[in-house]
């Protein structure tokens, strides 16, 4: 992963300038002056120079500013921005008096300057010989563009090579100037340059990744933990000297770090995703010393090496785990009855949606839908009170789990309803020695707070297959053959097209 150091400074300062010319009349000398490229140049640079400049990271691939970046105290840096502007521009716009531009020639300006003491020269350059040539003087800057071919065409006749040109109106200090051992001096002086910045570029993204506020980890390829931070170290509770050269699964079972980052390649390349211009994410349960379990969220970046070739990943962790925790408690009151602990309507739905998908798809066999209502249940609230009352179906739940298979499913619909869906069976049969497990269930008395109740039920039974595979009909027909049962005051009614 490669990034570039950017200065955020010098587009805030050409941000306040924009402002400070656009405030200005237009006939006022401040924006005349900071309509010239030179003049406005000059005035940033000035500033750039006279104040703290800032630094931000971008990624070389996708251009976004990295996590690791904060912007802090950009109010009081504009401020200061502002005040410097107010101090030099006035000594820019004394400079621009003097050498005011018009109609691409020099003018003095209140006889300031005279005016043969300002000209304009044409610079060539030339790759062999490494040479550069001054040619001059000119009144304007359309003189020294009619001559400039001229110069160029002797030139070319010369043999020099690789020419390019350009106009100055500044004095040169030599009209010719032999380029190759200053050439040399200067890369010279490059490559210490870029040496020192080299350095200073290491030693600052290892800063940046040292003291991320992140759990951070670079692994390679094979899963191995090559660099760990602090506060990865800390979040994992092991020790730097545990961690290097470890696997990443040390913490997983079954290999399931390195199978989610693969996996994760796998579906984004499916996906036709670039997966160097995006960070990958995903959640992870790790297993700390001492048994301790923590959920993760992780952000991944891909790394690169100079040949863009895959060399390993960095790693961004967040415990999440009280947040998981929350996420589950939610998820839970809103699939489950708070009284009973049995699954709610919605969650009946979301089972028989998929019952429905499997059976549609020819995965499923047969299945059976019952639905229960207790009888006469408003009557035993108004005798025996509403806690007795919903006693009497926490007993009821109870007991309907243990007339059911292991996947099968009970809900309560609310009230005094509940409903069973019974999975894979070969035959109706099925449904009705379910409804005689519930009736066998029954025939012992409900000790609730010393006493005795004897609760009954009516239930309506719906067979699924392929002509009634519809939810809201199987729903409506096990509504309809409830009220049947007990109409007829039979235990149970099979729903019949």
């Amino acid at each position: 992963m490669s990034y570039r150091v950017f200065n955020s400074t010098l587009s805030i300062v050409q941000t306040e300038i924009d402002h400070f010319s656009e405030n200005s009349a237009l006939e006022d000398f401040h924006q005349q002056a900071l309509s010239l490229p030179y003049f406005r140049n000059k005035l940033v640079t000035k500033i750039l120079n006279n104040i703290p400049n800032h630094h931000v990271l971008i990624h070389d691939q996708t251009n976004y500013i990295d996590d690791n970046t904060f912007c802090i105290g950009v109010t009081d840096e504009i401020l200061l921005i502002r005040k410097k502007i107010s101090e030099y521009i006035r000594e820019v716009v004394t400079e621009y008096q003097v050498l005011s531009v018009v109609d691409k020639k020099v003018i003095p300006k209140n006889n300031l300057v005279p005016f043969s003491e300002v000209f304009w020269w044409i610079r060539i350059d030339t790759m062999k010989p490494a040479m550069t040539y001054y040619f001059g003087p000119f009144d304007s800057l359309r003189e020294a563009e009619e001559n400039c071919n001229g110069y160029i065409e002797d030139l070319i006749e010369e043999k020099a090579e690789e020419i390019t040109f350009d106009y100055q109106y500044f004095e040169p200090d030599s009209l010719t100037i032999n380029r190759d051992v200053k050439d040399l001096q200067v890369e010279n002086e490059q490559l210490w340059d870029d040496l020192e910045y080299a350095k200073f570029e290491k030693n600052y993204y290892e800063s940046l990744f040292l003291f991320s506020p992140d759990s951070c980890l670079i692994i390679d390829n094979n899963g191995i933990i090559r660099l760990a931070n602090g506060n990865a170290q800390e979040m994992l509770k092991t020790s730097k000297e545990k961690l290097m050269n470890s696997s990443v699964n040390l913490f997983t079972e079954n290999g399931d770090f390195q199978q989610s980052l693969h996996l994760m390649c796998e579906t984004n390349n499916g996906n036709g995703k670039n997966l160097d211009q995006k960070n990958h994410f995903f959640t992870i349960k790790l297993s700390l010393p001492h048994g301790e379990m923590i959920c993760v969220s992780v952000k991944a970046n891909i790394i690169w090496d100079c040949e863009h070739k895959m060399i390993g990943w960095h790693l961004s962790l967040h415990d999440i785990t009280n947040l998981q925790e929350t996420h589950d408690d939610l998820f839970r009151q809103s699939r489950y009855d708070s009284l009973t602990n049995l699954p709610n309507r919605r969650s009946l739905l979301e089972f028989l949606e998929k019952v429905l998908d499997q059976e549609q798809k020819g995965k499923n066999n047969q299945f059976a839908v019952l639905f229960l209502d207790i009888n006469k249940f408003k009557s035993i609230n108004d005798t025996f009170g509403h806690s007795t009352g919903d006693e009497v179906l926490v007993i009821l739940a109870k007991r309907l789990m243990t007339c059911i298979r292991s996947f099968d499913h009970v809900s309560r619909l609310g009230g005094d309803e509940f409903m069973i869906v019974l999975t894979h069976i070969r035959s109706p049969h099925e449904a009705k020695e379910c409804a005689y497990r519930i009736q066998e269930s029954l025939s012992s008395c409900f000790h609730v707070s010393q006493k005795e109740i004897m609760v009954t039920v009516s239930i309506g039974i719906v067979i699924g297959d392929m002509d009634s595979s519809n939810l809201p009909k199987i729903l409506s027909h096990a509504d309809m053959a409830m009220y049947k049962a007990k109409k007829e005051k039979e235990l149970f009614y099979i729903h019949d097209d």
